[in-house]
């Protein structure tokens, strides 16, 4: 695939552009819109891959994780102290 130089653009030029985010997903050959939209031929684009959707269970961890210093603080006070002989 052949890359080219974006022709340069001035600011005042760059503001009367209008960005537009659409969904889409790679189906393994090509960029697939997730939604109708028409393009030009030669119409420039700006492509941001997003990462891997976290599984449910690193959201877990990562919470757990995450909430390890407030429990901490909870949890190890003196006013609770009596409760540790038990």
């Amino acid at each position: 695939m052949e890359v080219k130089e974006l022709p340069y653009l001035y600011p005042n030029e760059m503001m009367k552009r209008v960005l537009m985010t659409i969904p889409a997903h790679f189906d393994g050959t090509q960029i697939q819109f997730d939604v109708g939209i028409e393009l030009k031929p030669g119409t420039h684009l700006l492509v941001t891959i997003l990462g891997e959707e976290p599984s449910h269970e690193m959201l877990v961890w990562n919470a757990m994780k995450l909430s390890e210093a407030a429990f901490a603080r909870v949890w190890d006070n003196e006013e609770d102290a009596i409760y540790d002989s038990l």
